[in-house]
Order: C-alpha cells, then sequence, then structure tokens
C-alpha cells in the first residue's frame, strides 16, 4: 500500500506538501468562521432581522468565493515556487549525468547562497578534483608507456645484434652491458612504481621508531662516497646530533635520493654541503649543490611523477624518486622545498622533533 504514494519526482512531493499545508490552514481559518457566523445566523435568528441575515448570507457567499480564489491563487504561487526550488535540483542531476557520461569541462552556475546554492559549490569543486584527477591518470599512463617502451626497445635492438656471430668480442660485451643496464632501470622503474602505488594506498606498515637521523645521513654519505669523489665535489657536511620518530626505512629512501640526486647533478669539482638542524620543534634537513639553475616552472613541477628537469628526457632516472621523496614526507607530515639562486640547487626538508 505504501509504493502507491511514492513519488519519483520531488517537484510532486514538495507541490502536494505545500498544498496541503496551505489547504489546511485556509480549511481551518474558513471553518472557523463558518462556525462563528452560523452560530450567531440561527441560535440568534429571532434577533436579527430579515434585511441583516440576508447580508449574513451574502457575506457568508462572498467568504466562499475569496476562499476559492485565494485557494486558486496561492496554488499557483505554491507551483511556481516549488519550480524554482526544484529547478536548481534538476540541473545538478543533468550535470552528474554529463560528467557520469566523461564529461569533467561541465560546471553548474550558483544563483543562491541556500544549500542548494553550497550543494552547486561542492559539486563544481568535485568536477574539478575528478578532472585534475582524470589528467594526472593520462599523464601517468602516458609517461609509464613512455618509460617501458625505452628500455624495452633498447634491450630489444641490441639483443639483435648480438645474435650476429661475427660480433666482435668487444663489441658483444658492450651490448651486453646495455641490456643489463636497461633490464636493471626495468626493475628499478616497476620497484618505484609499487613504492608509490604502497604510499597512495597507504598500505605499507607503520614502523616508527626512535633512531639517531644525523647516523643515517652519515651511513648515505659513506654509500655514496665513490660517486661524489669521482666528480671530486668539495664536501661541506654540517650535521647536529638529532633523534627523531619515524619509519627508519622509508626515511633512508629520502636522504638516500636527495643526496643522490645532489651529486648527480652537481657540476665538476662543484660544492655539496648537507647541512642537519634542529630549533623551534622542527628538524630541518638540506642539500646545497652548485650546478645548472632551475626555472621557475621547473620548480614548480619538480616533485611531479615522472617530470624530468631535462627536457630531452634523458634515459637517466624516471623521474619518480622525488615523487617518493615528497610522499614519504607527507606521511610523515613533513614538508619539502626547493629553490634555485646563484649557480645553486637547494632542497630542504622539515620534520617534527623527537619529544
Amino acid at each position: 500500500m505504501r509504493k502507491i504514494f511514492r513519488f519519483k519526482s520531488i517537484y510532486t512531493k514538495f507541490t502536494l506538501l505545500f498544498l496541503f499545508v496551505w489547504w489546511f490552514l485556509n480549511s481551518i481559518t474558513f471553518a472557523v468562521v463558518a462556525m462563528f457566523m452560523r452560530r450567531t445566523t440561527f441560535n440568534d435568528m429571532t434577533k436579527v432581522l430579515p434585511g441583516q441575515f440576508q447580508e449574513f448570507r451574502e457575506l457568508h457567499s462572498k467568504m466562499n468565493i475569496v476562499f476559492l480564489i485565494s485557494v486558486l491563487i496561492g496554488s499557483g504561487i505554491i507551483l511556481l515556487a516549488v519550480k524554482s526550488i526544484v529547478r536548481p535540483i534538476l540541473r545538478l542531476s543533468d550535470a552528474s549525468k554529463e560528467v557520469a557520461s566523461g564529461n569533467f569541462d561541465i560546471q553548474v552556475n550558483v544563483e543562491s547562497v541556500d544549500e542548494i546554492g553550497r550543494l552547486t559549490e561542492d559539486f563544481n569543486l568535485m568536477v574539478r578534483e575528478l578532472k585534475d584527477i582524470e589528467r594526472l591518470r593520462t599523464d601517468f599512463v602516458s609517461n609509464v608507456s613512455h618509460e617501458f617502451r625505452t628500455p624495452i626497445t633498447s634491450i630489444k635492438g641490441y639483443a639483435r645484434l648480438i645474435r650476429n656471430r661475427d660480433l666482435e668480442k668487444d663489441k658483444h660485451d658492450e651490448y651486453t652491458d646495455i641490456i643489463i643496464s636497461e633490464s636493471d632501470r626495468l626493475s628499478q622503474l616497476s620497484t618505484n612504481l609499487l613504492k608509490l602505488s604502497s604510499l597512495d594506498s597507504k598500505s605499507i606498515p607503520s614502523q616508527k621508531t626512535v633512531f639517531s637521523l644525523d647516523e643515517e645521513i652519515r651511513k648515505v654519505i659513506l654509500l655514496l662516497e665513490p660517486e661524489w669523489s669521482r666528480k671530486e665535489l668539495d664536501l661541506d657536511v654540517d650535521l647536529d646530533d638529532i633523534d627523531i620518530t619515524g619509519d627508519r626505512h622509508l626515511l633512508y629512501e629520502v636522504w638516500l635520493n636527495l643526496i643522490q640526486n645532489a651529486v648527480k647533478f652537481s657540476e665538476k669539482e662543484g660544492k655539496l654541503s648537507i647541512i642537519l638542524k634542529k630549533g623551534n620543534g622542527k628538524v630541518m634537513f638540506k642539500t646545497v649543490n652548485t650546478g645548472p639553475a632551475l626555472s621557475e616552472e621547473e620548480l614548480e613541477r619538480i616533485f611531479e611523477r615522472f617530470y624530468k628537469a631535462d627536457s630531452s628526457r634523458s634515459t637517466e632516472g624516471s623521474g619518480l624518486g622525488l615523487a617518493i621523496v615528497r610522499k614519504i614526507l607527507d606521511t610523515h607530515n613533513g614538508s619539502i622545498t626547493s629553490a634555485s639562486r646563484d649557480g645553486s640547487v637547494t632542497f630542504t626538508v622539515e620534520l617534527e622533533e623527537c619529544q
């Protein structure tokens, strides 16, 4: 029985509700006045002159007419009011269908400051966020395809060259080394993609402990000693004794990536400063290296996935390292910024000091 009174249209629901309230209030008013007039007319008929009785009857008829006119006018006003209320909801419904079909360029005009207006603003915000996510997804697929296609093409090409039985041994060894290098690159790319996916989904279990941050950074510097020695860098290390609480293994990726990048992009016989300081409840880690300057656009995009400041998209690196760094720092409520001035590039990390 309840299904009979289930209306699919909110327009119908609002209209019937308002009409019911309107008719109910008018009926009550009319009934009270009518009862009063009837009691006056019939109970005191002996006291009322015939002319006055006729006036009562005319007044009663006029009240009926006024009531009917009031109902008609009120019903029309209610229909218009409900239509104005429902119209933005219908626009939102149509816009939702457009979004469902893949159109993320649609925006609905906000015409009010009430709940419907706030709902419209939230809808527009949702569509903009979905558009950004779709753009990131498209770029991600395109970049992954590019990054995988390049080493696979190299491996395939050099493998064909190795099949030549008349190939000289030194060439054979050179091509074999290239295949191994490209295979390692593919392996590293897959590892980084899985790591980013795990960080995005927060599926990596938290293993936060208290550890010595300066000791971790010294380990990274020693690990990379062959690289910065090969470039004959002037290394300036200034590390305070600092303990922090965090995931030691994840944060190790941060220090390794930042110092390795600083070494990689330092000019030969340049200077590399590695600084670790604390103060005001914060821990600050900084790398400063002399080398090619970065433009404002490059600084703004340098933490994007697959972005490389080198427009030629060199085969070295995948453009995922700094994206992983920022994601790890996000999980530790930390931050990272970059700057480039006076022939040097600076990366600065801030974390909460161990309590």
